[in-house]
């Protein structure tokens, strides 16, 4: 005997309770970060580790790796049939967007100018568009669905290419 009314929405799995919470994490961390970026915080070990070289290089490094990697994880996710797996990547994909929006915060901080706003607008474009995949109820994704998908890849490729301009002006421009 079914006890639930026809108008409940079945239960969330383990997986769609996940995506969800990332995705208001994701939410939450856009906007802390875009108020941090117009009311920057003054944290002298943040600042003091930021001037030092082998720090920006490593965690530029990493970030690269990360964006390169996340960006593999997209395209690998279009040819598997296993749903199993296909989650497993979805999430991966999820959480490196999450780990790439905090360091960047820790490799530039909020102190970046021209090139860099644009880069960080970018990220935080890349992230908020996938968190609405999440958000969006069902009835929205056939429409906004498709146009906040479009968004997140677009601004995703866009991210990729700033990121192999920043390395080429990094070191063509290196004192």
């Amino acid at each position: 005997m079914n006890t639930r009314s026809p108008s409940m929405p079945p239960p969330r799995s383990a997986y769609q309770t996940a995506l969800v919470a990332a995705s208001w994490v994701a939410v939450v961390g856009v906007s802390i970060a875009c108020l941090a970026w117009l009311w920057p915080p003054q944290l002298a070990p943040l600042i003091a580790w930021q001037r030092l070289d082998p720090y920006k290089q490593w965690t530029g490094y990493f970030l690269v790796g990360l964006l390169t990697f996340d960006l593999s994880l997209a395209l690998i996710k279009r040819r598997l049939v296993a749903s199993g797996a296909l989650r497993a990547l979805q999430l991966a994909h999820r959480i490196l967007g999450l780990t790439m929006l905090a360091l960047l915060v820790m490799h530039a901080g909020f102190a970046h100018q021209g090139f860099l706003h644009f880069a960080f607008f970018t990220t935080m474009l890349v992230v908020l568009a996938g968190a609405l995949l999440n958000l969006l109820p069902g009835r929205y994704l056939g429409t906004w669905g498709q146009w906040t998908t479009a968004l997140h890849i677009g601004a995703g490729c866009l991210l990729a290419a700033l990121a192999v301009m920043h390395l080429y002006f990094v070191y063509a421009y290196a004192s």
